[in-house]
């Protein structure tokens, strides 16, 4: 199994570098009270009109002051477009708690002012965990040069022990030249019986190559 996940990072390694090359990537970083994080996320079509396209997450975690704390989570996820906007995915999931296969489904809809995803899935192994990811971006235009910005993620991993980390993130701020600055609020619950643990502070995103 360990080899067959090898096999699949490598793979979606490669189509991950010749997407980056063609297209814009949106890096964001966060910097708040307890802790900082850098978040990549993207869902991109092979080419135009294909039906086939590559989901990429990326985010890391570090705390300021304790080590342990420090976490990431890479998912790379090629999937199929069955339905207008509709997509199977399947793929791998690499975290501090190992390599795992991965397969779910994703809604879509990328327009001008609006991107919105849910997508659940779930880990392929003896004792699988499962998430909720929902993404709700909204950027209309205030005036020829700025748009206002707004970006709410949310998470939800679970297994048959109950939750395992669950986080609200909330943007908010304003579009200027392409790079976007603000506000930013995480909420963050851990384990099957979790308080709220609030990390406040400030943003910034930009779309690379």
């Amino acid at each position: 199994m360990k080899q067959v996940n090898m096999l699949l990072v490598t793979a979606l390694l490669i189509i991950c570098g010749s997407i980056a090359k063609a297209q814009p990537i949106p890096v964001e970083l966060m910097m708040g009270d307890k802790y900082g994080t850098v978040n990549l996320t993207f869902s991109k079509s092979l080419k135009p009109n294909s039906k086939l396209g590559f989901f990429h997450m990326n985010t890391v975690q570090f705390d300021y002051d304790e080590a342990y704390k420090n976490s990431f989570i890479l998912q790379d996820l090629l999937y199929y477009e069955a339905v207008k906007n509709f997509h199977l995915a399947g793929g791998v999931v690499y975290s501090k708690a190992g390599l795992n296969t991965t397969a779910g489904v994703q809604y879509v809809y990328a327009g001008n002012k609006l991107f919105f995803l849910f997508a659940p899935r779930v880990n392929i192994e003896s004792n699988p965990s499962y998430d909720f990811m929902t993404i709700l971006q909204y950027k209309p235009q205030l005036n020829d040069r700025v748009k206002l910005f707004t970006r709410v993620q949310l998470l939800n991993l679970f297994d048959d022990s109950g939750n395992i980390k669950s986080y609200q993130w909330l943007r908010l701020g304003l579009e200027m030249k392409g790079i976007q600055f603000g506000l930013a609020a995480d909420f963050d619950e851990y384990g099957p019986h979790p308080s709220v643990e609030s990390n406040i502070g400030l943003f910034i995103r930009k779309e690379i190559f």
